[in-house]
């Protein structure tokens, strides 16, 4: 591990089981821990082209297929396998069937084990230059080059947001956005699906045609049976007044959920329970009228009312996926459609609470730059913003040499 993340190995040296030459451009980042390969978005040179994916790191090759990962997709954007003993001699083979490149280490260490030790105790001769931004910019610099990268991320997220508003209505764009923001990581996508395959105007006539006091249930019961999770509250929307006709239209969509290793709070079907009640909660004024509204009232009394206008109590929403949907749904959609309308009041509450929008929860993705910059210098969710547009556009692409912190 030390040898892949130091990047002290001479990498111009390695070559694959096959004997295939192989160059490494960008060893990748570590990944943030969890479930999947330990390096991501690594960058090789392999039969003479470059390659973008991530490594995986064990002792033994046959532990690959030990540890199950051979079964699991989290592994599927492997590219290479570096291993210290190849006791396989084949390439590794992934859940989709794709087989990767095996690179020994051992025979290497044990030819060159007193050159290796001596560069190991030698201090790294490269290093991010995130970890020296702060000594040779200044913290003002660097507070500088965050604030207008995070000002960047939002005005890109606002613009998809005005280019669908150009050709979809604004409450099925702002459904779809609070669903997928529910999804995490893990499960955007068939948040997303489901958003399409069960768009707004369809859930709104469902909760509409109840009575007030069983919309709840009757919300829950078709994204639950959408989304495939609805189980035994099936006999209790059966029982609801009107509940026969909208029956048809909650067949169970084969959606790609991704449930290994998710903590039971944040299990899909919680998150879809949370969004039953939020989406109840503005059904009378109207989702893209209520949440407007909230935004301007907020850019008075304060972010923390942005987001107590999205929680949804027993952890269903709480604070931390509220104030994700804040920054990053319900902020720049009020952006885009203030700007569409040329309402200018709006445009600039929207960028004020951004603005002053407090740290939201740590991104795990962020934890190695964030030790490189400091905590004091990385406060605010503009920063936070900041920090994930870095990654994004120079991190993950091994473009330390570009990156306005160089």
């Amino acid at each position: 591990m030390r040898l892949w993340e130091g990047q002290r190995f001479p990498t111009q040296a390695l070559v694959s089981g096959d004997g295939s030459p192989l160059g490494v451009v960008f060893r990748g980042r570590p990944a943030a821990g969890g479930a999947g390969p330990d390096f991501r978005d690594a960058v090789i040179e392999l039969g003479g082209r470059q390659v973008q994916g991530d490594v995986e790191l064990h002792v033994l090759a046959s532990a690959f297929r030990r540890h199950g990962h051979h079964r699991d997709r989290a592994y599927d954007n492997v590219i290479l396998h570096v291993v210290f003993w190849d006791d396989d001699g084949e390439n590794t083979c992934l859940a989709s069937g794709r087989r990767v490149p095996v690179v020994a280490l051992g025979p290497w260490v044990a030819r060159r084990a007193q050159e290796l030790q001596a560069w190991l105790s030698h201090p790294a001769l490269w290093q991010e230059p995130c970890g020296s931004a702060d000594q040779r910019l200044g913290a003002e610099a660097v507070a500088a080059i965050l604030d207008d990268a995070g000002d960047c991320r939002f005005g890109e997220k606002a613009a998809i947001f005005g280019a669908a508003l150009a050709e979809e209505d604004g409450e099925e764009i702002l459904y779809r956005g609070i669903l997928e923001a529910l999804g995490y990581s893990q499960n955007r996508e068939p948040f997303r699906l489901l958003a399409q395959a069960l768009p707004w105007r369809q859930l709104r006539a469902c909760m509409r045609a109840q009575p007030p006091q069983e919309r709840v249930l009757a919300a829950e019961g078709v994204l639950l049976g959408r989304a495939g999770f609805l189980g035994s509250l099936a006999e209790d929307l059966a029982a609801l007044p009107s509940w026969s006709a909208h029956r048809n239209g909650v067949e169970s969509l084969a959606l790609p959920w991704r449930l290994a290793g998710i903590r039971p709070e944040n299990h899909p079907a919680r998150r879809l329970a949370g969004a039953a009640r939020l989406l109840v909660r503005y059904l009378g004024e109207g989702l893209l009228v209520g949440l407007l509204e909230r935004v301007a009232e907020a850019s008075a009394r304060g972010p923390q009312a942005l987001a107590t206008a999205l929680r949804v109590g027993d952890g269903l929403i709480g604070p931390g996926r509220a104030d994700e949907i804040a920054v990053n749904v319900v902020l720049p959609f009020t952006l885009a459609w203030a700007e569409a309308r040329q309402d200018k009041p709006l445009a600039q509450a929207a960028l004020m609470l951004y603005q002053r929008y407090p740290r939201l929860s740590p991104y795990g993705i962020l934890r190695r730059l964030t030790a490189a910059l400091g905590r004091e210098l990385t406060g605010g969710a503009r920063r936070q913003q900041g920090m994930l547009h870095l990654f994004h556009c120079y991190c993950r692409q091994g473009g330390c040499s570009r990156c306005p912190l160089a």
